[in-house]
């Protein structure tokens, strides 16, 4: 038997600390249980694992071996704080907890210094940044604290999340569970049957890690999210930037209403400006709200072009000239994209994507991972190639074109070589989500080994 490594020595003695080993497995498997259970034979095997681990903290011969069992039942007990003390890579967001309960206070592990690339900036929507890393509006992104926490630890392009021009809440539980069968990438546009269990797991920090989310569009209350907003600009560093992303509705009206639809737009963006926000970005592209159709949800809005085009002319007329403005777009395939980004362009400062990919899921024994909702978003390095492809193609338009924007990239970005390969076909800054959920260090790393070498680099 080896001996423990610092990380493996140093939780044992938090939990022998806190006398946390003896309720180790029954912790664990209440949480990854919480919502469906595997069967029996994978289930005892799962207890039995844990219980030899719990029996190993107790006697002292776990191993630097052990180490990836031992984050994996922490994370699913719910002791995100002795994981995130010990400065172990752990994943960013507890899937057990509701979305309230996760914007209050970000588990992961924070760095004890914000990475920066030093004498080196970045040009990106009128600004110069640092290293562009980033990650897009999610629930990642749902607060001032969280974006304190991503700030430090070195995502310098944040997106705030989604808000809306009223209270919305979020679909049921489970929101966010790993897809661990999806590792590789998917052909560019693919979305078809994922199986994730709400068990699965991934180990943190792995490039081949892919997850499916349903939260809808949650939103707080313009009271409560503009306030939040105005201290969530002011932690950031002047070298950092963020987008505030806006969502219109109409409303479930009996039918679609686009004028109303537009108004809505406006009137949030209108909200987060007032707010301090120097950047909005509408989200076109988000393939899992819920509707009344027989699927659950609706389609991006971006699919309609003339309704995109409504919204994009519609928020930019209500804006402040000096308000950047982005356009988040879905994956979508030439023909649509051809066509939209001439007419789009314009109206922009820039335009992001992709969004996760709307695919069926459902879980090893063929039921829904989200009770009645079967589509949910995809994204991680299963949707790598649509990434890789959407932004090749947008670049290429936007350098046909007449009218300059930024390109913001994003899907499938799991290490340095993955944001690389986005950066490379000539977006001006690249985020990401899952890969971020997933390694919460995922930023300082993409500085660290890239940062003295990335081109377009402006002297700071």
């Amino acid at each position: 038997m080896s001996t423990p490594d610092g990380v493996v020595a140093q939780l044992r003695g938090e939990l022998l600390g806190r006398g946390l080993t003896a309720g180790l497995p029954a912790a664990f498997l209440a949480g990854a249980t919480r919502f469906g259970s595997p069967p029996e034979g994978e289930r005892a095997a799962l207890a039995d694992a844990v219980a030899g681990l719990a029996a190993r903290l107790e006697a002292g011969t776990v191993s630097v071996d052990d180490e990836l069992l031992l984050v994996r039942a922490l994370y699913f007990a719910g002791h995100h704080d002795v994981l995130a003390a010990s400065g172990v890579r752990s994943p960013a967001y507890d899937v057990r907890g509701g979305f309230r309960e996760n914007i209050a206070t970000p588990p992961g592990p924070r760095l004890p210094a914000r990475p920066v690339v030093a004498g080196r900036r970045w040009r990106l929507l009128g600004r110069d940044i640092g290293f562009p890393v980033g990650v897009p509006a999610c629930v990642l992104t749902g607060g001032e604290e969280w974006v304190r926490y991503l700030a430090g630890n070195g995502f310098n392009v944040l997106s705030y999340k989604t808000v809306r021009s009223r209270a919305h809440e979020p679909n049921a539980q489970p929101n966010w569970v790993y897809a661990a069968r999806e590792t590789t990438s998917l052909p560019p546009g693919a979305a078809g049957e994922v199986t994730a269990d709400p068990w699965d797991w991934v180990p943190p920090g792995s490039p081949a890690v892919s997850t499916v989310n349903s939260f809808g569009v949650p939103s707080l209350p313009p009271e409560e999210w503009t306030a939040d907003l105005a201290r969530a600009l002011a932690v950031l560093a002047e070298d950092q930037l963020m987008l505030v992303s806006v969502m219109g509705d109409d409303y479930d009206s009996p039918t679609p209403q686009l004028d109303a639809l537009v108004a809505d737009f406006a009137r949030t963006a209108l909200l987060a400006q007032e707010a301090g926000a120097p950047v909005i970005e509408l989200n076109l592209s988000c393939p899992n709200s819920l509707s009344r159709t027989s699927s659950g949800v609706k389609p991006p809005l971006c699919l309609d072009p003339e309704a995109t085009l409504a919204v994009v002319a519609g928020v930019r007329r209500a804006l402040d000239d000096r308000t950047g403005l982005v356009a988040k777009l879905s994956w979508l395939d030439e023909p649509a994209l051809a066509a939209l980004v001439p007419r789009l362009a314009p109206l922009v400062d820039g335009i992001a994507g992709i969004n996760t990919l709307q695919s069926r899921v459902r879980r090893s024994d063929g039921q829904s991972t989200f009770p009645g909702r079967d589509l949910a978003g995809l994204s991680g390095i299963a949707v790598r190639d649509s990434a890789l492809d959407f932004t090749r193609r947008l670049v290429a338009l936007r350098d046909a074109g007449s009218a300059r924007f930024d390109v913001l990239a994003m899907g499938g970005v799991t290490d340095a070589a993955s944001f690389s390969a986005l950066y490379d076909l000539g977006a001006d800054a690249v985020q990401t989500a899952s890969g971020a959920f997933s390694d919460p260090f995922l930023a300082g790393a993409c500085a660290a080994g890239l940062g003295g070498t990335l081109p377009r680099a402006v002297p700071a």
